[in-house]
């Protein structure tokens, strides 16, 4: 028996791309109680109603919480471990009025089976996003969603998505494109850099044959909204044009009449304009026009590589380009290369197109989904050449039983994998053909078993940990003032291998437990709350019964209650981001030698401290908390004390609620420290691995080798390799919380030096923690934990890379080796894992740009809403009733201002490319979320 399960809904969306195992060991944590009763009065209402189904009430009787507590353990001290006191937690049932809101689908819901994952599944993780694009799940039936009311395309949607299909209709029907002269074509919002040369540059220019180029900077990095128009004068193609404002005229006609014009445009004709993917990494692209003796050259950084791409193959097309009519799909499993005739075109596309060039929403919205589903469709035709082959059937009945196959572009030993908006832009990704292999792989994850030193068969991840804890050391290690122990009461909680601290009043410990509301609709009290909370929780989303998971398998839940516990998994994955995004540091667990007991006369204030309670576990919580430490104290229990050796031999000692509770955190942190450190070892002899295996293959060394992974072309890296364990899939759909994390070095200003610090890439956020602890003298002081510094919110920010980053740089190391002349940089090694580097400055930079200026915007979406509320205003008007109809504004950046740009340096080539690919997926998952510009007609804005 299978679930009913939206499409839509967030367990569906990650069952696309991961098995129901995964699911479970990558959402499972255990809490480790109790919660204190000085936070629940402080903090009660808010926990708990934060719980509360949209639309409950707290009167209810049929309400039940979030989880379900097998058993409560008594408040006091027990001399039992960790096994007396286990508890299980189950998804709680939830009421008829309870129900959330769920986006609403029209015809049947697929019938979605846990125990199998559809093996050609690209289905984007991606929210629906409104006015940027249209979304469509590739298995429902087109007819079925035409009649959906939500569907609402903007005026730049409408206008681009009926270009496109005008350019496809005329080259799939052997007629001429339906636009005018002056009609807009394509627009999206870019950063934009204006050099310029005169040195004559040939057809081809990309990042390799810059460096054989002097140019000067005429105009350095500002966001322009970039514009292409149709112009059919003499040979020219098109016009591009740079705006300063959002307000763009729908013609061209119309642009004579309105206030702002462009501040520059480039004629595009095949002898005057030439096009290419400047950087194969970051996507950038540039174009180049000669006049007179001068050669000017405009580097556009779109928002996402996939709307790079996509403006490439447009702007290549439209010079002429034609796409190839076969497409070639490497497997490397199976050392095979399959060719694929005419892959995006089928005759019903082809009317499709023809209707769409013509306006109708109706055939837009077709056309949007065609392309949406054209990923979905190769993989399937190459799953059914395999299978028709004798040689190959046996491999692929094997395949398809226990992976998810998965569209990928590769370029030496770098994968990107085929998902998100690049599935929903499949026609437009064809022209990194030119740049990359596409290749049919198995969707590989981040391992979750590793082998430690000494051990024959690899251990399982543990289960993440958390819950509130008293520190009794500062950041340095020292423990005590004035011969008192300093002390700070804290929550912690792991990721990866971060314990991760924050101060209690910004915790968020999992839902309450299972228990009836007072009869008069008040929430229970704190000494209710607390005496039903067990000592130890497992928060398991997706339990497993029969290698699927037990609510979506034959022991099926009604569908009220399915989507109430869709909904949990989902919060649950939102509290443990935000934890992450307010956690005011961490302990790296790989950096700790042993977890052991207290022993007293580690440390020199134990010969003042006696034995005693006087750090009261449920002291009440300060709602105004501060990194401070609460204060200092002559007493520490050692039964519920336990202490972290450093390998630094700084010692860090906490203190749980009772002896109970402190052998559940040291039986657990002594597997996390365990499993992390042989897995933080096993990745490094992975990219060790991966760039030997390149170096044997290309026969170079590892100089040349950073040279290669970044200008080599597609030809000379041909019998590369590239690992999907290291590309792997997690941090695209979202499967840990933590996308990606190591070493940089940051500058945040220009004209300011590097400082290495610990970078956290999670949820559109890159968290930078301090690496070291120094005097005013500038001497490195030992510490135990690494203190947050700093935050960039990517929403908004571009990404460029590689010499581009050359005039951020400013300061390059030009230090000279006699035994490689040429060659600035000299050999590294690090010796915290023995990775080896010697990589030019700007082969291991990258730089996040973001505006500095801000400025008001009326979007499409607001004019169209205070149009119709002055329409009705205008009938109450007659029926004698006045309002005032309010114009709805929002806050966006300054076109064409400078910003202000955070440069990054990693410690190689090899991890600066998972960075900047890291980083460029969250911010495509940022962006396009509301249409940030307005066609209007003249004289209207």
């Amino acid at each position: 028996m299978t679930s009913h399960l939206p499409p839509d809904s967030y367990t569906a969306r990650r069952l696309k791309h991961a098995t129901p195992s995964h699911l479970h060991l990558t959402s499972r944590r255990t809490f480790i109680g109790p919660i204190p009763d000085g936070w629940l009065k402080s903090h009660r209402k808010s926990w708990y109603r934060s719980y509360l189904p949209v639309g409950g009430r707290l009167g209810s009787s049929s309400h039940k919480s979030s989880f379900t507590a097998a058993a409560a353990v008594p408040r006091v001290d027990g001399e039992d471990g960790e096994e007396a006191v286990q508890t299980v937690l189950e998804p709680r049932p939830v009421s008829d009025g309870e129900a959330l809101a769920v986006p609403a689908t029209t015809g049947a819901a697929p019938r979605l089976s846990s125990q199998s994952a559809d093996p050609s599944s690209t289905t984007s993780l991606l929210h629906s996003q409104r006015g940027g694009s249209v979304t469509a799940e590739p298995e429902q039936g087109i007819q079925k969603r035409t009649t959906t009311a939500r569907v609402r395309f903007d005026d730049a949607s409408r206008l681009q998505i009926r270009a496109r299909a005008s350019r496809l209709a005329a080259r799939g029907l052997g007629r001429n494109s339906k636009m005018k002269d002056g009609e807009l074509m394509k627009m999206d919002k870019m950063l934009v850099r204006i050099d310029i040369t005169q040195q004559s540059l040939g057809e081809e220019f990309d990042e390799k044959l810059s460096q054989g180029v002097e140019a000067k900077t005429l105009d350095k990095w500002r966001e322009f909204m970039i514009v292409c128009r149709k112009q059919s004068e003499d040979d020219t193609v098109g016009v591009l044009q740079l705006y300063k404002t959002r307000v763009i005229a729908a013609s061209m006609d119309e642009q004579d009449k309105m206030k702002k014009r462009p501040k520059a445009e480039i004629i595009l004709s095949p002898h005057r304009a030439r096009v290419n993917l400047y950087s194969a990494l970051d996507k950038t692209l540039c174009i180049w026009t000669r006049e007179n003796s001068r050669t000017t050259i405009y580097y556009l950084r779109a928002s996402s590589g996939a709307v790079a791409v996509e403006w490439f193959t447009f702007l290549t097309s439209l010079l002429g380009w034609q796409r190839p009519e076969t497409l070639q799909i490497f497997v490397p499993d199976l050392s095979v290369t399959l060719r694929i005739d005419d892959p995006f075109s089928t005759p019903e596309a082809a009317q499709i197109m023809s209707d769409a060039a013509a306006g109708d929403d109706t055939a837009l919205m077709k056309a949007a989904s065609h392309e949406a589903g054209v990923a979905k469709a190769i993989i399937a035709r190459c799953v059914d050449m395999l299978r028709d082959s004798p040689e190959w059937a046996d491999v692929m009945k094997t395949w398809s039983e226990g992976n998810v196959m998965g569209l990928a572009w590769k370029r030496y030993d770098r994968l990107e994998w085929v998902h998100g908006a690049v599935e929903q832009k499949m026609y437009g990704t064809s022209a990194m053909q030119r740049t990359h292999d596409l290749q049919l792989r198995p969707k590989d994850h981040y391992p979750l078993k590793t082998k430690c030193r000494g051990e024959t068969e690899p251990i399982q991840e543990p289960s993440p940990v958390e819950g509130f804890l008293i520190r009794l050391t500062s950041q340095q290690g020292h423990d005590r003032r004035l011969g008192k122990m300093l002390f700070k009461r804290l929550y912690f909680t792991t990721q990866d291998h971060f314990l991760l601290f924050l101060r209690p009043s910004d915790a968020k410990p999992p839902a309450p437990p299972k228990m009836q509301t007072q009869a008069n609709g008040n929430i229970p009290s704190s000494d209710e709350i607390a005496k039903t909370v067990p000592l130890k929780l497992d928060i398991d989303p997706y339990p497993l019964e029969d290698d699927h998971i037990s609510w979506l398998g034959h022991n099926a839940v009604p569908p009220k209650e399915l989507t109430q516990l869709d909904e949990a998994a989902s919060t649950e994955a939102q509290r443990n981001t935000d934890m992450l995004l307010a956690a005011d540091g961490f302990i790296d667990l790989c950096d700790i030698a042993k977890v052991r007991k207290m022993r007293k006369g580690a440390t020199p204030a134990d010969q003042n401290i006696e034995d005693g309670d006087a750090v009261d576990f449920d002291i009440r919580i300060d709602p105004t908390d501060s990194l401070i430490d609460d204060g200092s104290t002559t007493e520490v229990d050692e039964d519920r004390t336990f202490e972290l050796l450093m390998k630094n031999n700084l010692v860090i000692r906490l203190q749980a609620y009772n002896k109970s509770a402190a052998q559940v955190w040291m039986s657990r942190l002594h597997a996390l420290v365990t499993y992390w450190s042989a897995r933080a070892k096993a990745d490094m002899d992975l990219y060790k691995s991966v760039r030997a295996q390149n170096l044997a293959a290309l026969n170079i060394d590892e100089r040349t080798e950073a040279t290669v992974g970044s200008f080599a072309y597609k030809w000379e890296v041909q019998q590369s390799y590239a690992s999907s364990t290291l590309y792997n899939m997690c941090g695209i759909t979202s499967c840990r919380t933590i996308h990606l994390s190591g070493l940089l070095f940051r500058k945040p200003r220009r004209h300011t030096t590097f400082t290495r610090c610990h970078v956290i890439l999670a949820s559109g956020h890159l968290l930078i923690y301090q690496d070291t602890l120094r005097k005013r003298s500038g001497k490195k002081l030992v510490h135990i934990h690494h203190e947050r510094i700093a935050a960039i919110d990517l929403q908004g920010c571009y990404i460029y890379s590689g010499l581009l980053t050359e005039n951020d740089l400013l300061y390059q190391n030009r230090t000279f080796d006699s035994n490689t002349p040429g060659h600035n940089a000299l050999p590294r090694i690090y010796l915290e894992d023995g990775w080896t580097s010697t990589d030019e400055d700007a082969m291991t930079t990258f730089v996040i740009w973001h505006s500095k200026s801000k400025a008001w915007f009326k979007s499409s979406h607001f004019v169209d809403d205070v149009k119709a509320s002055q329409k009705s205003a205008a009938k109450d008007a007659k029926s004698g009733f006045e309002g005032k109809v309010e114009t709805k504004l929002k806050r966006v950046s300054q076109l064409g201002a400078t910003g202000r740009s955070v440069v990054f340096k990693a410690r190689s080539r090899a991890e600066r490319d998972h960075w900047v690919l890291g980083i460029g997926n969250e911010i495509e998952k940022l962006s396009g979320r509301e249409a940030e510009v307005r066609v209007v007609q003249a004289g209207k804005s």
